[in-house]
């Protein structure tokens, strides 16, 4: 599969398509802290120690700071792994850290993070539950033992090679030992775990004091695995700088292991046993110990997550059987399983798109928002419910546990049917957080959470949803083993598999019937049937564009709305059904074909929530859905708030517009209207982000002033901008007009945007005309050129709508005479700021491109609330410069751009009740 980033910037602009690198290189904006945190008696330092559990099949790094296997840089759970390969493996996860709540006096509190101000600090808390800095700096390890160690004490007692960690293993603060009675350097049945705590003999709050490991008196670590990491932590040493919390007061030991089993799905699991101890003089009322974890199977852009409650289980797993990239397994399509082997009592999965359903971010009390996560609720309090991503105020359809429908039936509610008759949802990165039940700790109280990760690959049938079957395989086994003997019993798992399905044949299609024509009937569905097939679990309905309905078996049909889920603006549609098992999937049917051109364009909506009008006008003004157009399909259903589907009575189009919502900045310019007109004489455009050329191109842009829909524009208000164009194909010689496919994809035309001139348009193009007709290849490349951007108004002039052209089979030149027309103010006219505001409010970049920091000026024309933010091509917020009251005038932020990955942002200022933007890229 072939990944595409598009990135439709503010603009009246063409949607760019850029090719994702071989290896995307995964972005993580660390978290900002909140704008309060609560006060701590301690200022310890954050922990720094590292540990690799790497004995099996797979490589784990651990931290002692809550978070594992990410702390910044690369990530590190690498599986399988082998010991013997230089080069580092796919990892499976790419971070993963430890969450506690819990209701304090009423109120909640919290310990936890995500990427980065981590909440948890080394070494144990008193019996008031405080610590202090010193003993958190002497607590700044993690003790790593194997069983190897174990045996080369047994052969050679203690030497100069013995393991520090194993002659240190600190019983005094409760790392686990046993007494080995009968020699074999494991804990057996009848070897009870020793576990010291406050009030035991030996017991201490000084590392290295209280009681030793007496090896000679066959005292051994309780290692459970063939290797283990054991360190204590605590959340009061430092401020909860990622939640604000108020701390717990509690104290977490955590031992982490490996195994070396003949059983190879054994030996690529790794267990976390976590005690958290109520330390502190407090009751924590319904405690609540969730695994937080960001996913990634190798290629982190193509996941999809899920929940098996019947197994205490979230998981995820490629969203098909190709995981792309260098960083990916390839062909080879694992999945894995965060597994409470304790008790589970739900799950909720993540976007990293932000909103209700998003992670946690700094705009949200991040304290309440992770809370209700761990009870399974999203952060407005509402339950999960099944369908879509989860969230449907309203629908009485609650559950705790994310998709917790059954991918291998491909039944509903999974992210491969989101809804029932609808398209799979986009794969992704995913989180998922896996949640034990609530438990009230009085003082002095502990309670236990072990959690497996497990792996799972799908041997013969070395398909994805393979791999989630053998990953249930495993948990079962893993399960049966922690219920009959706990912890001590998972090295002896040994997993049964069960036979995958063989794949089915393929479906034959019966209706429509090949070749037929709904153009006069236009119907508004469409039933689409197939024959059944032994042994397929579920049907793929496939458009060969892209769109495909999964229908679960026995059904054989699937009726689709032709104005919302057929595929729009193709004359003749393709399709085809496959079947589908968890084991593979049959060749498709032999496709047939339908006749139905299906236009219905997004309707373009201002700040207000009203539709912007758009338009298209023919060459010669012709209507094109007035009495004369050879063609109005489309007509009725647009209505005079989209762009029309026919050009000049052909039955083509020329427009579509891409986006809509809030973050269009077609608002902005309301309420003066707007045309891209296509003339022989043409205009001349600029490349200001990129090299800075000016070129010819066959259209001008016009600022028409303010008009009534359907009024005669008058021509003495219209002020010609100046084309700012951006090289999406890379070419910046020639306006690159190609015939785009219907989606975007591979489409070369490049984007568009309008900027007023300093003086008028003119002027400008008196200056730069003869700069170009002296290039041969009239791609300027004299440094006179720069100086046009000096005669560009780059603050007062706005991109306008985000924007595509389009026109099926038809050539630039046929353009000539055609007018797209922008009405910024249907139904319902805004109030227009004032000219001296709007002049006033300014924001600019310097420099731009930007690499690692840039100052951005903005001036202010009244007192009042500001936000400075950047937002990706994606709409995410990255990064917030200013926020809060300011005065007017000149102000000045700093923009460091040192985590941004390469790319194009937006600079978006709100101040004095309106927003203006910047475009922005990032280079390296």
């Amino acid at each position: 599969m072939t990944h595409t980033l598009r990135l439709a910037l503010w603009g009246l602009g063409f949607l760019l398509v850029i090719a994702l690198p071989a290896r995307a290189q995964k972005t993580v904006h660390r978290a900002a802290p909140p704008a309060s945190v609560a006060s701590a008696a301690a200022n310890c330092n954050l922990g720094a120690a590292t540990a690799d559990l790497d004995i099996g099949r797979v490589r784990a790094q651990v931290y002692n700071m809550g978070g594992l296997f990410w702390r910044g840089g690369g990530a590190i759970y690498e599986a399988p792994y082998d010991a013997r390969n230089a080069t580092a493996e796919p990892n499976a996860l790419f971070a993963a850290g430890l969450w506690v709540s819990g209701e304090v006096d009423g109120a909640p509190r919290f310990a936890g993070s995500t990427y980065g101000n981590w909440e948890f600090w080394p070494g144990p808390l008193d019996a008031t539950g405080e610590t202090t800095a010193s003993r958190c700096a002497s607590f700044d390890k993690i003790w790593r033992v194997s069983v190897r160690d174990l045996a080369a004490y047994g052969r050679s007692g203690i030497t100069a090679q013995t393991n520090p960690d194993l002659l240190s293993w600190p019983i005094a603060q409760g790392a686990p030992y046993f007494v080995d009675t009968n020699g074999n350097d494991r804990r057996d049945a009848s070897e009870p775990r020793i576990a010291l705590g406050p009030g035991d003999a030996g017991y201490s709050l000084t590392l290295g004091g209280g009681a030793v490991l007496d090896l000679a008196a066959g005292e051994r670590p309780d290692l459970v695995g063939d290797q283990a990491a054991w360190w204590v932590m605590n959340d009061n040493g430092n401020l909860h700088n990622w939640s604000g919390s108020q701390p717990l007061g509690i104290e977490v030991q955590v031992l982490a292991y490996g195994f070396t089993t003949p059983d190879v799905a054994v030996s690529t699991a790794t267990v976390y046993e976590y005690t958290i101890l109520n330390r502190g003089t407090n009751t924590i009322i319904d405690s609540r110990v969730s695994l937080w974890s960001d996913p990634d199977i190798g290629n982190f852009g193509d996941d999809y997550v899920g929940s098996d409650a019947a197994r205490g289980m979230g998981f995820a797993y490629n969203a098909d059987e190709d995981d792309e990239g260098a960083g990916g397994y390839g062909a080879f399509t694992p999945a894995i399983g965060i597994d409470l082997l304790s008790s589970a009592a739900g799950t909720i999965a993540f976007t990293n798109n932000g909103g209700v359903t998003g992670d946690p971010s700094v705009e949200d009390d991040r304290r309440v928002a992770a809370w209700l996560a761990q009870q399974s609720l999203w952060k407005d309090g509402e339950p999960i419910t099944r369908g879509g991503d989860g969230y449907n105020p309203g629908s009485s359809d609650v559950t705790t546990w994310a998709f917790d429908g059954d991918p291998l039936g491909f039944e509903f509610w999974t992210e491969e049917q989101p809804v029932v008759g609808e398209p799979q949802r986009e794969a992704g990165d995913r989180r998922i957080v896996v949640n034990a039940p609530a438990l009230t700790l009085a003082p002095g109280e502990s309670r236990q959470v072990d959690v497996a990760i497990l792996f799972a690959a799908g041997a013969r049938a070395r398909t994805r949803l393979a791999s989630v079957s053998r990953l249930r395989d495993i948990s079962d086994a893993v399960q049966a083993a922690y219920d009959a003997d706990g912890t001590r019993g998972i090295r002896d798992a040994s997993v049964t598999y069960g036979a995958a399905p063989a794949r089915p044949d393929r479906p034959t299609l019966v209706s429509p019937a090949n070749g037929t024509d709904f153009e006069t009937t236009q119907p508004a569905s469409v039933t689409f049937e197939w024959t059944a097939v032994p042994g397929a679990a579920a049907y793929v309905l496939d458009f060969g564009n892209g769109t495909e309905y999964t229908v679960a078996a026995p059904a054989t049909s699937l009726t689709l709305d032709a104005a919302t889920q057929l595929p729009q603006g193709e004359a003749q549609t393709r399709w085809g059904v496959r079947a589908v098992n968890w084991g593979g999937e049959s060749r498709t049917s032999f496709p047939f074909t339908y006749t139905y051109n299906i236009y219905n364009p997004s309707v373009l909506l201002l700040s207000n929530g009203s539709p912007a009008f758009v338009e298209v006008v023919g060459p010669g003004g012709a209507d094109p859905c007035g009495p004369d157009a050879g063609s109005t399909f489309g007509c009725s259903e647009v209505g005079g708030n989209a762009i029309f589907s026919s050009f000049n009575g052909t039955g083509d189009y020329i427009g579509t517009a891409v986006g809509a919502g809030p973050e269009v900045s077609l608002a902005d310019f309301a309420p003066n209207d707007y045309e891209i007109r296509f003339t022989a004489a043409g205009s001349y455009a600029y490349y200001p982000f990129t090299t800075g050329v000016a070129i010819w191109v066959p259209f001008e842009v016009w600022d028409i002033g303010v008009t009534a829909p359907g009024a005669i524009n008058d021509p003495l208000d219209d002020v010609q901008m100046i084309p700012n164009l951006f090289p999406d194909s890379g070419v910046e010689c020639t306006f690159d007009y190609q015939d785009p496919t219907v989606f975007g994809i591979g489409e070369t035309t490049q984007r568009i945007y309008a900027y007023y001139p300093v003086g008028d348009y003119a002027t400008w193009a008196a200056a730069i005309a003869p700069v170009i007709a002296a290039d041969p290849s009239q791609c300027p490349t004299d440094p006179a050129t720069a100086a046009a951007s000096n005669e560009i108004d780059f603050s007062r002039g706005r991109p306008l709508q985000r924007f595509k052209l389009e026109q099926a089979g038809a050539e630039i030149s046929g353009l000539t005479g055609t007018v797209i027309r922008f009405y910024t103010t249907d139904p319902t006219p805004l109030v227009a700021p004032s000219l001296a505001r709007a002049e006033a409010l300014r924001v600019a970049t310097h420099p731009n491109p930007v690499t690692t920091t840039a100052t951005v000026p903005y001036t202010l024309a009244e007192a009042g609330p500001v936000r400075l933010r950047v937002v990706d091509v994606l709409g995410r917020e990255v990064a917030v410069l200013a926020d809060g009251l300011q005065a007017a005038g000149d102000h000045s932020a700093t923009l460091d751009a040192t985590g941004l990955a390469a790319g194009v942002y937006v600079l978006v200022l709100d101040a004095d009740g309106q927003r203006t933007s910047q475009s922005i890229t990032v280079v390296r």
